[in-house]
């Protein structure tokens, strides 16, 4: 029998700890190993007990979850999962940034099936962290300049997709392009449904270009990136406008769904990357865009967090360009927009 996932709770609400606590029981391969009520504790314990996996609250006395997490995984590293409520959202993804792997929100009572189908994902996402090789963190940032071969191309539109260790990902790309991007960005993030607003607001403290919750009907403006609404996933028309429809299930495509309906808006002016993350989303989307001649980019397996999307993609070919987050930025900011409306008239 294989050893069982070990983990350390830290949150400074005894109940919330007796509840997680109780959840888990419920897996036979989980157990809980420790449980502290505030960041030094869990550091202390995380020292001690060494475990697979730790949650952590960001909210909590004397160290909070990002200070915790930047010991943790200085002093006894871990895989972190971040557990808040919605309202900090922006300060989760600072935990990310600081080394955790994934957030998740806390159980509403009475909502989504309340307590049954959270520890059903708590559950899930546990087994999924344990599985990610702990090694140290790779720097994001690698060569100054893209090859030559991408020193020049035009692109409508470009597509980036991401899941685990994205946010932080997209958050140094996105710092490094210009305003004047003469082409708008659409992001397809794995995130937990509330989430969404405090990925939008972390990302535009990161980057010049303007972020937007897309809608249906929008159209697409140069210099600007696209992120879904919480529990949807986002579309181009062939008319160019935006398609905002709900997602049904944790694990749907929604970045195969982006890339692809770039590829079939507009051709071998479409762009697409697939950057780290857990499973296989993206790969197809970015295939269908080079088989349209469009540009497609996979970051360095190396560098992710978790290469396995960027590995899936350079197996199936959807891809021969691999770059690290500073090159890809390059290679984004050398690429040139659509041609202007006059360029297509008669003389």
């Amino acid at each position: 029998m294989n050893k069982p996932i070990q983990v350390l709770l830290a949150d400074d609400s005894p109940t919330i700890l007796r509840m997680f606590t109780g959840l888990l029981a419920a897996a036979p391969d989980i157990r809980v190993v420790g449980t502290a009520s505030d960041g030094k504790e869990a550091v202390s314990l995380a020292q001690s007990l060494r475990p697979d996996v730790v949650t952590l609250d960001v909210r909590m006395p004397r160290m909070d979850g990002i200070d915790a997490t930047e010991r943790i995984m200085a002093e006894a590293p871990s895989r972190i999962l971040v557990i808040s409520g919605a309202m900090d959202a922006e300060l989760s993804f600072k935990a990310l940034q600081a080394g955790a792997l994934e957030v998740m929100p806390k159980p509403t009572p009475g909502k989504d099936g309340g307590l049954s189908n959270f520890g059903a994902q708590l559950i899930n996402t546990i087994r999924t962290m344990a599985e990610i090789p702990l090694g140290p963190r790779k720097p994001l940032l690698g060569y100054p300049v893209p090859p030559p071969m991408l020193r020049s191309g035009r692109v409508n539109a470009f597509g980036l997709v991401a899941a685990t260790g994205g946010p932080p990902a997209l958050a140094m790309l996105l710092s490094l392009l210009p305003p004047s991007l003469p082409y708008p960005v659409f992001i397809a993030q794995h995130v937990s449904v509330g989430f969404t607003s405090g990925l939008r607001q972390w990302l535009s403290a990161a980057s010049p270009l303007e972020l937007e919750l897309a809608r249906t009907g929008l159209k697409p403006q140069p210099g600007h990136v696209y992120l879904p609404p919480d529990g949807h996933q986002m579309q181009v028309l062939l008319s160019g406008e935006l398609l905002v429809e709900p997602v049904h299930g944790l694990l749907a495509a929604v970045g195969d769904a982006l890339l692809t309906s770039l590829a079939r808006a507009h051709g071998n002016r479409a762009g697409g990357a697939v950057l780290t993350g857990m499973g296989a989303d993206g790969a197809v989307g970015l295939l269908s865009i080079r088989r349209a001649g469009g540009i497609t980019f996979v970051q360095t397996p190396d560098s992710c967090v978790v290469p396995s999307m960027p590995e899936t993609a350079l197996r199936m070919g959807s891809s021969e360009t691999t770059l690290s987050i500073e090159a890809m930025a390059s290679a984004m900011r050398a690429l040139s927009g659509a041609l202007p409306a006059f360029a297509f008239q008669r003389i």
